[in-house]
């Protein structure tokens, strides 16, 4: 189950580059912060989720330790970005939205650096203090986009309502909300992992499959919302469609 799960991540980080090269050509002709910000953050993701896992699904005990630093630094700066994002994206010029920025850096970089002086590398254990504050760092912003995209959704639907915004537009806040609660599970599903791996419990097993589910689920709404097909934007104008329409004796 544990090479399945491994397998499943690199899937999801080459599929994660896929979405940060659209990303980053969107924003070279736009020229706009938020396609920038979070083409960077999936920039990072994916070779995260390439290169990390690659010694464990053959079988390797670990990587030398100064890819293993540089690939998790990778890691760390590259979710500051994310937070930038959804600042940026959803609550520009807010002071908590800003102060929610300053303390996922600080848990990213605090964490990151404790995990690599420590002699024993990042170990992915809940014994280690900095996996502890780094796993709040890229927590955070996860839950916070779960918060975000729904909070949109059911504000963009209202605009819906009036013509004020397109039906995929709408929809597509909501599969980010789906996005970070996925995200927030996989984070989940980590901290239970890092837990069997410092207590050698039975939990990396089920943590495996969590795993596997989310990163699944993530790379599936994510494809949605950046790459619906034809099926779906026909799906959401037909909903939109019965939602749209006035009722009978109106």
């Amino acid at each position: 189950m544990e090479e399945n799960a491994y397998l499943i991540s690199m899937v999801a980080g080459a599929f994660y580059l896929i979405v940060a090269c659209r990303l980053l050509q969107l924003s070279r002709r736009t020229r706009e912060q938020p396609e920038l910000l979070l083409g960077i953050y999936f920039a990072a993701t994916g070779p995260w989720y390439l290169f990390y896992n690659v010694p464990y699904l053959f079988g390797l005990e670990s990587m030398p330790q100064l890819l293993e630093q540089g690939i998790e630094w990778v890691y760390a700066v590259g979710v500051i970005p994310y937070l930038l994002f959804i600042r940026s994206a959803f609550r520009p010029g807010t002071n908590w939205a800003t102060a929610l920025v300053a303390i996922g850096t600080v848990c990213l970089l605090v964490g990151a650096f404790l995990s690599s002086t420590t002699g024993g590398g990042f170990s992915n254990s809940t014994d280690d203090l900095g996996y502890r504050i780094e796993w709040i760092g890229y927590t955070l912003p996860c839950l916070w986009m779960s918060y975000e995209g729904f909070a949109a959704h059911a504000a963009a639907r209202k605009r819906f309502r009036t013509g004020l915004c397109d039906a995929i537009v709408a929809n597509r806040y909501l599969l980010f909300g789906w996005f970070g609660v996925c995200q927030t599970a996989a984070c989940a599903a980590d901290l239970l992992w890092a837990h069997g791996n410092s207590t050698e419990a039975a939990s990396t097993a089920i943590a495996s499959g969590l795993l596997s589910g989310t990163e699944i689920a993530s790379v599936a709404v994510l494809g949605l919302a950046f790459f619906p097909p034809p099926s779906y934007r026909r799906w959401i104008d037909r909903r939109s469609a019965s939602l749209s329409a006035p009722t009978e004796g109106a």
